[in-house]
């Protein structure tokens, strides 16, 4: 008899046999990114069916459930871009169960998916796989996924480090312009007298708002818009609050001055992983005001977040980068970063698409 597959859109109501599932599928695959025990990404609270109604009314996401002969086989989850520049991608995770493999589920739960972004409007979808997964490798290059790259040492499995590769799907549209290589000049540098590197207080909130709000004006190609950023103190407060809260993330600030509130030069914020198998991989996020570039904050800064990522016993350090921001890619190539994964046509800036740069340094 012919395998019989049916697919539909998860339902709220269904939360708890979803998370049944996943954990089945944790449980016995061997390269899932979350182990057994972790919680989907659509789970964070005490409520898995409110949890999974917020996942999916943001109008972003999708969770399509698959079954084979009335028997639950497995799940994709489809998860938005939450900004105005990546807005048209969204990150696949596909979960099969090991028993299911093989008879048509995930090639399925990948087309509705495809069918779910393009009706959508959507540009991109993209996926990671660890490399030593050939058979998953295998479906998604047959289904027209395309490798971009190789993260090294991104995944850890049983105490041992492998490769995680890159991989996209193209939606379209044609015809679209993309940006070429844009070295931007620096602006004649400003005094660095009284300059410091420390972690970050609630006392900064002031600054890091006006910080935020000018480095997003003045930089094309950060991800996030001024309007996207912390627009307010209070915003501020809340977000360094939070990373002060979180003994797995800090942000470091260059203020111009030791006091408190003191004007800002540039900040890195630092965070590893969210599941025990990227638990070694810390990433950054860093930017530096305009008049202070090429003036060696930028330096000071990486330094002080490899010191505190190396503190908490960090393998990998990772950040992402737009392909048309030389300058930065430049910059960490000289911190000895390396160009791991290029996101083809990733953000949409000004009506013209931009590459999404993965870059890596392994500390050992």
């Amino acid at each position: 008899m012919p395998t019989v597959i049916a697919t539909h859109p998860a339902r709220p109501d269904e939360a708890r046999a979803l998370l049944a599932l996943t954990e089945a599928v944790n449980a016995a695959s061997p390269y899932t990114l979350h182990a057994a025990g972790e919680r989907p990404s659509w789970h964070g609270g005490a409520n898995p069916a409110e949890d999974l109604a917020a996942f999916l009314g943001t109008g972003l996401n999708a969770l399509l459930v698959a079954e084979i002969g009335g028997r639950p086989a497995g799940t994709l989850t489809a998860t938005g871009g939450r900004f105005q520049r990546n807005c048209g991608v969204a990150t696949v995770a596909l979960g099969v169960l090991p028993q299911q493999q093989g008879r048509g589920a995930g090639t399925r739960l990948l087309a509705e998916a495809e069918a779910w972004a393009r009706g959508r409007g959507l540009h991109r979808l993209e996926l990671t796989v660890a490399a030593p997964n050939q058979r998953a490798h295998a479906l998604y290059r047959r289904l027209g996924y395309r490798d971009e790259g190789r993260l090294r040492d991104a995944l850890r499995f049983g105490g041992i480090f492998c490769d995680e590769i890159v991989m996209a799907k193209d939606l379209g549209p044609a015809g679209v312009p993309e940006w070429g290589p844009l070295l931007l000049d620096s602006l004649p540098p400003a005094p660095l007298a009284g300059l410091t590197v420390r972690e970050a207080q609630t006392g900064d909130a002031a600054a890091y708002a006006a910080y935020d709000q000018a480095v997003r004006r003045e930089t094309p190609f950060l991800m996030r818009t001024a309007a996207e950023g912390l627009t307010t103190a209070t915003a501020a407060r809340r977000f360094l609050a939070g990373q002060r809260l979180d003994p797995q993330r800090t942000t470091i600030v260059a203020p111009v001055g030791a006091a408190v509130g003191a004007e800002l030069a540039g900040t890195v914020s630092v965070w590893f992983g969210g599941s025990r198998r990227t638990a070694h991989e810390a990433s950054l996020g860093m930017a530096v005001r305009r008049e202070y570039w090429a003036s060696g904050v930028g330096k000071r800064l990486m330094a002080a977040a490899e010191t505190w990522a190396r503190g908490l016993g960090a393998h990998r350090l990772s950040l992402w980068v737009l392909g048309p921001n030389v300058r930065a890619r430049r910059f960490y190539a000289a911190c000895g970063f390396q160009e791991e994964a290029v996101c083809r046509r990733y953000a949409l800036i000004d009506g013209r698409f931009a590459d999404h740069v993965a870059m890596g340094k392994i500390l050992g």
